[in-house]
């Protein structure tokens, strides 16, 4: 079953998204004085780790 490609353009778009809103969260939460909860932390880090996902995929392999 072949696996359909991915645009890689929006891909890296939405990877950039995904890690700038993630890190930004994050940011304000450990170097700013916001207090953030739990949850919003646990899904800040799940976004820049998604990101990061997103940023391996698009990496080519060389056994195309």
């Amino acid at each position: 079953m072949a696996v359909p490609k991915r645009n890689p353009v929006l891909g890296g778009l939405m990877a950039a998204v995904f890690i700038g809103f993630g890190a930004y969260r994050l940011y304000s939460h450990f170097y700013t004085e916001e207090v953030l909860p739990n949850w919003r932390l646990v899904l800040s880090a799940g976004l820049i780790i998604y990101g990061l996902y997103l940023v391996y995929t698009l990496i080519p392999k060389g056994n195309d």
